[in-house]
């Protein structure tokens, strides 16, 4: 077993939807119109509306209401559109995970947070295209899903192993399975055909400095991680920060007395972010 191979074996449980796969081709070819991606998305009625709630929601704070997915590829762009496409299909792809597993509420949470905090600090240090720090941040850990799907067992053992210890999930993981979940996370994003930076952060995201020419955006996402985990637990600033390797402070050109102050207001785009992305999935699974 390793990890191609257990992506592969993914297809057979879940597979990302057409709608992705076509917006991403499109976008991959540099050739495209922002009516052309508005033409595909606007096929999936159920990603259509949830795309439109989190445009509108106070995560974008718009001062009129966006009505059509064509209006939004226009205020918003494409990229960031392609982007939000990939966070609302993300919680329908990953579906029938059994609970004693992963309490799949708590990792969206932390997931969505991740992502709008790197996005947030993106942002801060003027990157181009910070929208798609969103979906990085989003998507960084989603290895555990497909650990979690496609050897249940072996998930169990490693959960009872490590006692909820993230510090040791992935040495833990390399003892029993030979790979760990960031191995998982990179092989995923080639099959799904995504930019070569989000195969770097979903594989370093733990060690930023590993990152090669992605050194930058998986340093954020550290940076992101670390915040969102201390958030979900109720660490205080200086215990979240602790856990933040230099090299990402040095890399990003962020401060602890930088971050600091933007935690709060990260915080509730996050809740507003994660609650309008599922809400919808919610009441269509109801």
């Amino acid at each position: 077993m390793d990890p191609k191979t257990l992506v592969k074996d993914l297809d057979h449980l879940v597979s990302l939807p057409d709608i992705c796969i076509k917006v991403n081709r499109l976008m991959a070819t540099g050739n495209y119109s922002s009516a052309q991606v508005a033409d595909i998305i606007i096929q999936d009625t159920d990603i259509s509306a949830r795309l439109l709630r989190l445009v509108n929601s106070s995560f974008y704070g718009l001062p009129t209401k966006v009505e059509t997915l064509s209006r939004a590829v226009t205020i918003i762009g494409a990229d960031e559109l392609r982007n939000l496409v990939m966070a609302a299909t993300a919680l329908r792809t990953f579906t029938g995970i059994p609970k004693q597993l992963v309490d799949m509420t708590e990792y969206w949470q932390h997931s969505v947070t991740t992502g709008v905090m790197a996005q947030s600090l993106a942002k801060h240090c003027n990157i181009l295209h910070s929208e798609r720090l969103f979906v990085m941040g989003l998507l960084h850990d989603v290895g555990r899903l497909v650990i979690y799907l496609t050897l249940p067992e072996k998930a169990t053992d490693i959960l009872y192993i490590t006692g909820g210890d993230n510090w040791i999930l992935p040495e833990t993981e390399t003892d029993v399975l030979g790979f760990t979940h960031l191995d998982v996370g990179a092989e995923l994003m080639r099959a799904w055909e995504l930019p070569e930076s989000f195969v770097a952060v979903a594989g370093c995201h733990n060690n930023p400095q590993q990152a090669g020419d992605y050194r930058l955006e998986t340093s954020l996402v550290h940076i992101a991680k670390a915040i969102a985990n201390g958030e979900m637990v109720g660490l205080s600033v200086e215990e979240m920060l602790w856990a933040i390797t230099p090299f990402a402070w040095t890399m990003t050109g962020l401060t602890p007395e930088m971050v600091t102050p933007l935690i709060d207001e990260m915080v509730s785009k996050s809740h507003d972010a994660l609650s309008m992305i599922t809400s919808h999935h919610k009441q269509a699974s109801a």
